[in-house]
């Protein structure tokens, strides 16, 4: 109980700490039930952090083998969440929109309300449905302003500024983003301030605002560099690589496959596609592969129609 109690408390500043906790509990097996699913939740939890996306699925696979089981359904919404969030990054945007309003359904609790509406937006975003998402942000928006969730508003300042920077608009991208990090950096959420400052970086290149990107650039590569997602390093991989490029800098064979191994690692084609339209031309080369919006065929496994019934007692 205690080992899950640090591990929970360190979900939110250092993630990557709550895994280690998570793998040194050799005994697992031996848990009761609800502490076997209280275990892969926060497993679950961290890993998405940490876009670490084999363990998501599996934990979400066991977890599901618990469906019936009480503390199950007492933490229905936070593990549709968490599915949700992981078919939308594997591209099953569809199924991640059905388990999020599936979640909705089984909360009353405002703020879990505010992040699977905050959900939804992104799924929406990424299926290029702009007005449906902007609207979505806004009434998640009006949730956290009501509960002063910091944290929260500050993740809707950089999925604006996501949805600005797909439509070109970069003046109200930097702005959105330095709300971001502004707001991260209050509640000081690594993950965010990340996000939020690699965001900023990649317009700062675009815009061309060399004396903003080295001054931003030391402490995001800090943090980046600390932090144990792979997705992230390859965003900054690139625009560091871009920034040079604007500096005059050539690209040697070895930096093109640099950049070429860290394209595989960006975590979704809206990523890719960003790089796409905005650094390779800086760098002046061709994307590394061609890229075709993914369209995976539809999510199935016997546990995902329970959650397309939606109908849990």
């Amino acid at each position: 109980m205690d080992l899950l109690k640090e591990a929970q408390d360190y979900l939110s500043v250092k993630p990557s700490h709550t895994l280690q906790i998570l793998d040194s509990m050799t005994a697992r097996e031996l848990l009761p039930t609800a502490l076997k699913i209280r275990w892969h939740i926060i497993r679950v939890r961290a890993s998405v952090t940490t876009n670490q996306l084999d363990l998501v699925e599996q934990s979400l696979t066991e977890l599901f083998t618990y469906d019936n089981h009480g503390y199950f359904n007492e933490r229905l919404t936070t593990i549709l969440s968490a599915l949700g969030i992981w078919l939308r990054r594997k591209g099953h945007l569809r199924e991640a929109d059905i388990s999020l309003k599936c979640a909705l359904k089984y909360t009353d609790d405002e703020r879990k309300r505010m992040l699977l509406i905050n959900s939804r937006a992104l799924v929406a975003r990424h299926m290029g449905k702009h007005t449906r998402a902007r609207a979505l942000y806004h009434q998640a928006e009006q949730i956290a302003v009501s509960l002063n969730a910091r944290s929260t508003m500050a993740t809707i300042n950089n999925n604006l500024g996501a949805i600005a920077l797909d439509l070109g608009d970069y003046s109200l991208a930097e702005t959105q983003f330095r709300l971001a990090l502004a707001g991260y950096q209050d509640v000081a959420k690594r993950s965010g301030h990340i996000t939020a400052g690699l965001n900023l970086l990649l317009v700062f290149v675009i815009k061309g605002e060399l004396t903003n990107y080295q001054r931003l650039y030391g402490p995001i590569a800090t943090l980046t560099d600390a932090f144990p997602n792979q997705s992230k390093k390859a965003l900054l991989l690139w625009t560091f690589a871009a920034y040079e490029a604007k500096q005059g800098k050539q690209l040697s064979s070895i930096d093109k496959a640099a950049l070429e191994s860290a394209y595989l690692k960006l975590e979704s084609y809206k990523v890719k596609r960003l790089v796409d339209i905005h650094l390779t031309p800086i760098l002046g080369i061709k994307p590394p592969q061609r890229l075709q919006q993914q369209t995976p065929s539809a999510f199935q496994s016997v546990w995902f129609d329970k959650v397309s019934q939606c109908n849990w007692q």
